[in-house]
């Protein structure tokens, strides 16, 4: 396999929180040119329309397959692996890019998927007064956050439709549709793609070793990478967009609400003191 022919060789076929983003990230140490929903966050405006198509293709079930190969042609790319994927999954497997390896992430249970997902997309997804502020001052990250619910909706629920006001509540008390789904969707993959074109990794425990032998490439002399951790999403997103000049704005106003929050937290709690002792 040659990371630099222009087309789809590596197809990821995980939900979110099963180690797709160390996939992306590790594929792109290996030489892929790999796609992921970042990769629009991070591109700005210039690359807002993509959104709009993956908006359509939620809403239809890919209606329009050409245009995923449009987008990945266009930037170059030669593996893809995020759930956005996902209402194009058939198209891309069989019609599409038939010849390409499948690498399919999965957690060791599905309880801890369900754990992890309550406990970072789930929550990350909350409305809050941190994000509201984010929307008024950047608008591709409120079309981001509109496009949240279709993707939360097929990819962590099953459902062919947003899923609204999402919380971390919401997804302890769903936990059965979503562990229903999470392994009807493992099961169909395992069916459906070939055994000889198919990878499956559980919490990527070994590393290398299985991906570069899937893909007949040379293992490299760096560190296999673990990222998105539950604990990290922030800071990993901080980091993403710090790369980005364009986006450098927006890593300067987190890293003051990192830095602000906590002492206006504790000028909180000494006014409410104050006001306390007062009326006593």
């Amino acid at each position: 396999m040659h990371p630099t022919q222009s087309t789809i060789q590596v197809i990821g076929t995980g939900t979110g929180r099963t180690g797709s983003t160390t996939l992306h990230e590790a594929l792109s140490i290996l030489g892929f040119k790999t796609y992921h929903l970042k990769e629009i966050f991070v591109g700005g405006k210039q690359r807002s329309s993509e959104l709009d198509f993956w908006f359509d293709a939620f809403a239809t079930n890919c209606s329009h397959p050409e245009g995923v190969r449009g987008i990945f042609d266009k930037g170059g790319y030669t593996a893809t692996v995020h759930a956005i994927n996902f209402p194009c999954h058939d198209a891309l497997l069989f019609d599409m890019y038939p010849q390409a390896k499948v690498i399919h992430t999965e957690r060791a249970s599905a309880e801890l998927w369900h754990d992890s997902v309550s406990n970072a997309i789930c929550k990350a997804a909350a409305d809050s007064w941190s994000g509201r502020i984010m929307g008024l001052i950047f608008p591709l990250y409120r079309k981001f956050k509109s496009f949240t619910p279709l993707l939360i909706g097929r990819a962590i629920f099953g459902v062919y439709g947003p899923i609204e006001n999402i919380t971390p509540q919401y997804c302890r008390e769903h936990k059965e549709q979503m562990i229903d789904f999470y392994n009807a969707h493992n099961a169909r993959i395992r069916n459906i793609v070939p055994a000889e074109r198919l990878l499956i990794i559980s919490n990527h425990k070994e590393g290398w070793k299985p991906i570069c032998n899937f893909l007949g490439v040379p293992i490299p002399d760096v560190p296999f990478p673990h990222v998105n951790k539950r604990g990290d999403m922030l800071k990993n997103v901080i980091a993403i967009m710090g790369k980005y000049e364009n986006f450098r704005p927006v890593v300067k106003f987190l890293l003051l609400l990192v830095v602000l929050l906590p002492f206006l937290a504790v000028l909180g709690r000494l006014a409410k003191k104050s006001r306390k002792s007062k009326v006593e």
